[in-house]
Order: structure tokens, then C-alpha cells, then sequence
């Protein structure tokens, strides 16, 4: 018996030898180039396209490789390109042993030093659409398939037998290295893609190893995919990747649920450095996802940037024409500083910025365009808002909404600074409208400075402080610019009675605000000012914005009202700045003439001179025949309510009593507003006929 197997196991050995060498010998012996003209017929007749193919070689091996030079398929005849793709060398590695059970497996199919052209034009034609249509005979007494990969021993298909040796075609092995693919749209322009190396094999699972990179590392990754043969069935094609997009570092692992029908999947993903590697924010964000290709439910476990979390649930339906998109999200605090430079830099405020910005806005189109691509529902809460530990917001809801091309932020709800927020801004891309309508009031602005840390050795608030802010207005345009110069409404800021430091404000360099203070003479001598008001009132028409006497600071030691616009258009200044300064002492009657000042320029380059024309019509009158005002009374004279006048029309007015005083320009009421001292008096009046001498001379040198 030990015998008669030891015979069988021979001769089956024997047999084994026997085949694998005549299989090797007939690889071997053929001639592949006699076949050239067979397949180069064939790829003629099914695409009409010319098939190149250069010299075949075998090399000799129990698996051998069959080499391939010189490969080329030509290209449309539209095309840019000669050959739609090319390349120096294909190997492929056949193994012996698979044809003992009919079956054809590939080791290795590999493609060196290739390049891929896929061009469109302008008539919507592809390269990859061929002139000739591809027909597919259908053989019913067959199962053949081709895998890219599949396991040899369960390449036998028990339900279906054939007799064909390609009724099973395996492919161990797909690799490219040195490819290059390029891809030109229907505008001409054209994108180059560099395979570095793409690899896909078999691991002892029966799944699929992959690894790739291209373009020099701009996208490269590795993982595993499931066998191909996991997509006939229901159960679930797996897919597990570390991918390195663009600096991007992405992880996912995903099951694909009938793949070939109606396919559905479930999986998670995480992301690193989304914001770019150097971005400082050491951001990332994790999610799980379920759905199929007209839904999807996305859960964000964490999304942290710069230690901010963000929570939440995402629906994506995709199934009308333009997709629907539900979010809630939420974060139980925001700190506003982590988004700041990681070096320490000094704070600036807005109103206190230097002069050389650009302009106001930039002359480019709006992308209205993408406001039809999809509609949003939205809503965030943020349950504090802090900077650097200081309360700066709280219970913060905004909801953001995108509807068939109007979007619409609405400010729900709100908490700044101990003020309240709300209003909703909203932009119409059919008819390319801007409204916005949105207040905060009661801001605190002695916790606003500190939480920002805006207080300096400049400027501060001591006590009061509270401030409202109104804008409502609207706009239309097809550009940024258009909007700006287009606005029709007003803007109106409020600050109630407030006790202010100033301090070494005049050391301020570099912006208006500390030129305009400069010139005043206004940066000594006041390291506190109690404020009983100011406003700031813009009112936008006809490509402007005007401040009828809109812009007042009422204090104990001086009183500033301003009066002028600001050309939208071309951002030219135009604001003449009138100063009370109190009582007259015996030197402040040529300092505060020369104190009326002008704001010329742009904003980009403000210019600021005295206004002449106001300091002589102070001086002489209107005319040379007119009374004459003197500068003394001009600088002392005040409406008795300067922020109730800047405010008129508004309907913030009433906030402050209306003016009743009305100052005469007799000449005794000037002599009682001048009777602090006899010596004063006299300088004073000294010094106005020195001046009127001067202008009247100057106009008799003229004549």
C-alpha cells in the first residue's frame, strides 16, 4: 500500500514537472511579434483609433515576464495630443502553476516611464469617447470577469462551469511608475498629474494593498481595499486609507454596502492640519458618516481648532436638483485669541488704525454664481465667546440660511460685552441686493477694552461707557465696490456719558486719529475727560456718506463736531472739524482759529490743513460788508446738545434733551462771554484786531 502511494505521489510529481515545463517551453518558444498585427487589427476595429506596439520579449523563468517596448494609442484627431496614452515599457509576469485549473493569473502588470493625455473641447467632445462604439458580445454559456485581483482558489465558479481558460482572469499585481497624466478642459487649460508610483497587490488576506504618490508627495497615501470579488456580494467592501492630501493628513476607514447597485456606505474619517502645515492651529476634526448617494447623515464628533470644539449633526440630501443641507452645531466656548498671531503683538483698535489702508473695497465680482449650488439651513451656538479667559460674548445663536440664491444671517441671540446683539443681514443673488439691519445695544465699553486688552498708556475708559450700534441700510452691485458705493441708509454709534483717560495719547505715530488730536493741541493737559456723549452718524446716499454734523465728542474740557462726507467712489475725504475749547484764555484765541480744521485726501492718505475758508468767514463774515463774528464767540458757541443735533432724523434723538440755548452776536454778549478778567479781554481783542488788520491788508494788496 506505502508503495502504491509512493508510486502515485511520483508520478503525480512527474506530471506536475511535465506540464510546468512544456508550459514554460511553449511561453518560451512563441513569438509574441507575430501577433502584433492580430491586435493592432483588433483596437482598430472596436475604437478606430492606431495602435503602436514595439518589440515583445520573454524572459525566460517559472513565472515568466513578458516584456512590452514602445506602446502607443493614438489620440482624436481634435486633439492637441498625437497619442492619448504611451509608454516605454510593459511587463507582465504570468504564473504556470493557475493553468492547471483553466485559469489565467497575472503576477505583476506593470507600466514604466508612461504618460496619459485626456483633452475636452470646446464642443463638449472627450478624447476617451471613440468614434467607434464599443461592441460587447455576450457569451451565456460563460461567467467570464475580469478582476483586478482575485484569489486564485476561489476562481472556480461552482454554479456556472466553462471550458474557456479566460473564464478567469486574475491579476495579482497592477503597478505605475514614473506616469504622467494630463488633463486639459474645455477652456484649454491643463493639469499635470506626476505618478511617482502607484501600486496595487494582493495580500495574504486575498485583499488589496495600495500605496501611491504623486506629484512629489502633494498626494500620497497607503492602505488596504477589499478583494474585488467582495463587490458582488452584500456584505460590506472595506476601505481603510492614511492619505496625505496637500499637507492634509486624512485617515478613513468606510464599508461599502452593494456596491454595484444601490450602494450605501458606513464609516468614520479624521483630518490634521486642514488649515495647512503651518498654520499653527494644530486643528483637526473627527466625523462618522451613514448614508447612500441621495443622503447623508454626517455626525462631527470634534472639530478643534486652536482648542475650540465644535459638535454637531450635518444632513446632506442630495436627492433634488440642488442639494439640501441641515446643520446644528455647537461649541461651548470660542477664544477669539487662539485665532491671533502665537508672537506677541500689540492690539489695535479700529478707530485708532493707521491711515495707510487700502481702499474701502475691491473691485471684484461677487460670486453670486455659487448661491445657487446648494441650499443651507443652519443654526450655531456658541455658549461663550471669550479672549484670553475674559468674558467677551455668551449664548450666542446665529442661524445661516441659503435659499434658492438668497442667503440670510440672522443674528438670533446674543450677549457682547454685557450688550445685547441681534438683527439679520441678507444678500439676493437674483437681484444682487444687500440688507442689513442689525443693533447692538448697551455695550460695555470699559469690559470690552479690558477683555480685548485695549487699554494703553493712550487711551482708556474709566467708567461708563455704554454704546450702541445701529446700521441699516441696503445695496446692490455686481462687485464688492459696487456695494460700498451703492449704500443707501445709515450708520449710527452712540456712547453715553463715559469718564475717559487720555494720557500720552499724543505719542500715538502713524494714524489719523493721533494727527487730527495733534492739531487740535488736544494731547496735553486732559489725562481724563469726562464725556457726556459722542456719536458717530454716516448717512449713505448717492455714493457717499455724509455726516451732517455727525460726528461729536461732547466733554468737559472741549467739545468736537465734525461735519462733512467721504466720496465712496473714489474714498476722497472732505470733513471739516470744529472745536470748542471751553473758556478763552489770554493765548488760545490764534491757536483755536488755527484749530478749525480740514480732513482732505483719501482715506488711504488722509491730509489734514486748517480750513481757511471757515476761519475767515469766522473772522470778517460771509462778506466784507457782513457782520462780523468773531472767532472768539464761533469757538464758544454750542447748540447746548451737539450729540441731540447729530442724531436728528435718525430717531435716536430723543436720547439726549433737545438745545435751547441760542447764542447772540451782539457785541455785549460777546463782552459777557469775555469778562473773566479785564486783561484778557484786552489781549484778546488785541489780537482780533491784529488778525483783521492782517485779512483786511491782504485784500487791499489784492485790489
Amino acid at each position: 500500500m506505502k508503495k502504491a502511494l509512493k508510486i502515485i505521489f511520483v508520478s503525480l510529481v512527474c506530471l506536475f514537472l511535465v506540464v510546468v515545463v512544456a508550459g514554460y517551453i511553449a511561453l518560451t518558444q512563441i513569438d509574441f511579434n507575430n501577433y502584433k498585427k492580430m491586435i493592432i487589427g483588433a483596437v482598430k476595429d472596436a475604437t478606430g483609433r492606431e495602435l503602436k506596439i514595439g518589440d515583445i520579449k520573454v524572459k525566460p523563468s517559472f513565472s515568466p515576464v513578458v516584456e512590452i517596448k514602445e506602446v502607443a494609442f493614438s489620440n482624436a484627431n481634435w486633439a492637441k495630443n498625437p497619442e492619448m496614452v504611451s509608454a516605454k515599457n510593459i511587463e507582465i509576469s504570468v504564473a504556470l502553476l493557475p493553468l492547471l485549473h483553466k485559469n489565467f493569473q497575472i503576477n505583476s502588470f506593470k507600466i514604466k516611464d508612461g504618460e496619459v493625455n485626456l483633452e475636452e473641447n470646446a464642443q463638449n467632445g472627450a478624447n476617451w469617447v471613440f468614434e467607434k462604439e464599443v461592441k460587447v458580445i455576450k457569451d451565456e454559456k460563460t461567467s467570464f470577469k475580469f478582476e483586478i485581483i482575485k484569489s486564485a482558489n476561489a476562481s472556480e465558479n461552482k454554479e456556472k462551469k466553462s471550458d474557456s481558460v479566460l473564464s478567469n482572469l486574475v491579476i495579482k499585481e497592477v503597478a505605475l511608475s514614473n506616469v504622467k497624466i494630463n488633463y486639459t478642459d474645455k477652456s484649454n487649460k491643463t493639469q499635470t498629474y506626476s505618478i511617482k508610483n502607484f501600486d496595487l497587490s494582493e495580500n495574504l488576506q486575498d485583499n488589496i494593498d495600495f500605496d501611491f504618490d504623486v506629484n512629489n508627495g502633494e498626494y500620497k497615501g497607503n492602505g488596504v481595499i477589499g478583494a474585488l470579488k467582495l463587490l458582488e456580494t452584500k456584505k460590506g467592501y472595506p476601505i481603510v486609507a492614511k492619505l496625505n492630501v496637500m499637507g492634509i493628513d486624512v485617515s478613513l476607514d468606510v464599508n461599502l454596502f452593494d456596491a454595484l447597485g444601490e450602494i450605501s456606505f458606513d464609516g468614520k474619517a479624521k483630518a490634521l492640519k486642514f488649515l495647512g502645515k503651518n498654520s499653527g492651529f494644530n486643528e483637526s476634526v473627527e466625523i462618522a458618516f451613514k448614508g447612500n448617494l441621495k443622503n447623508i447623515d454626517v455626525v462631527i464628533r470634534e472639530l478643534k481648532v486652536a482648542e475650540n470644539v465644535v459638535e454637531g449633526n450635518i444632513n446632506c440630501n442630495l436627492s433634488d436638483k440642488v442639494p439640501f443641507i441641515k446643520a446644528l452645531l455647537s461649541s461651548p466656548k470660542i477664544d477669539i485669541a487662539s485665532f491671533g498671531k502665537k508672537e506677541k503683538t500689540v492690539f489695535n483698535i479700529g478707530f485708532v488704525k493707521s491711515a495707510n489702508a487700502t481702499e474701502l473695497a475691491p473691485e471684484v465680482q461677487i460670486p453670486y454664481n455659487v448661491f445657487g449650488l446648494v441650499n443651507v439651513d443652519s443654526n450655531i451656538k456658541i455658549a461663550k465667546l471669550v479672549n484670553n479667559g475674559g468674558v467677551l460674548g455668551s449664548d450666542i445663536e446665529v442661524g445661516i440660511g441659503l435659499n434658492n440664491g438668497k442667503a440670510v444671517i440672522d443674528l438670533k441671540k446674543g450677549v457682547i460685552s454685557k450688550g445685547n446683539l441681534g438683527g439679520k443681514i441678507g444678500l439676493n443673488a437674483k437681484n444682487q441686493m444687500l440688507d442689513v439691519d442689525v443693533s447692538a445695544t448697551k455695550i460695555d465699553m470699559v469690559n470690552l477694552m479690558k477683555v480685548l486688552k485695549a487699554n494703553t498708556e493712550a487711551f482708556n475708559f474709566l467708567d461708563g461707557g455704554l454704546t450702541d450700534v445701529y446700521l441699516k441700510f441696503n445695496s446692490h452691485g455686481n462687485t464688492y465696490a459696487d456695494l460700498v458705493e451703492n449704500l443707501d441708509g445709515n450708520s449710527v454709534i452712540v456712547v453715553d456719558k463715559s469718564k475717559l483717560y487720555l494720557g500720552n495719547i499724543g505719542m500715538l505715530k502713524g494714524n489719523i486719529v493721533s494727527q487730527l488730536l495733534n492739531t487740535l493741541s488736544l494731547t496735553k493737559g486732559n489725562d481724563e475727560l469726562n464725556m457726556s456723549c459722542a456719536v458717530v452718524r454716516a448717512d449713505f446716499k448717492d455714493k457717499k456718506a455724509y455726516f451732517p454734523n455727525g460726528i461729536v465728542v461732547n466733554a468737559d474740557k472741549f467739545t468736537i463736531v465734525a461735519n462733512g462726507d467721504i466720496n465712496l467712489e473714489n474714498d476722497a475725504l472732505s470733513i471739516s472739524v470744529k472745536p470748542f475749547a471751553g473758556k478763552l484764555t489770554e493765548t488760545n484765541i490764534a491757536k483755536a482759529l488755527s484749530s478749525l480744521v480740514k480732513l482732505t485726501g483719501t482715506i488711504s492718505n488722509p491730509k489734514i490743513g486748517v480750513d481757511s475758508a471757515n476761519a475767515i468767514k469766522t473772522i470778517v463774515g460771509v462778506t466784507t460788508a457782513g457782520p462780523v463774528y468773531l472767532g472768539a464767540q464761533m469757538l464758544l458757541e454750542s447748540d447746548g446738545s451737539p450729540c441731540y443735533s447729530a442724531l436728528v432724523g435718525t430717531g435716536y434723538e430723543k436720547r439726549f434733551p433737545e438745545p435751547k440755548n441760542v447764542v447772540s452776536t451782539t457785541s455785549e454778549d460777546v463782552g459777557k462771554i469775555l469778562d473773566d478778567s479785564v486783561g484778557t479781554v484786552k489781549d484778546t481783542t488785541k489780537g482780533l484786531i491784529n488778525l483783521l488788520s492782517g485779512s483786511f491788508k491782504a485784500k487791499s494788496d489784492k485790489k
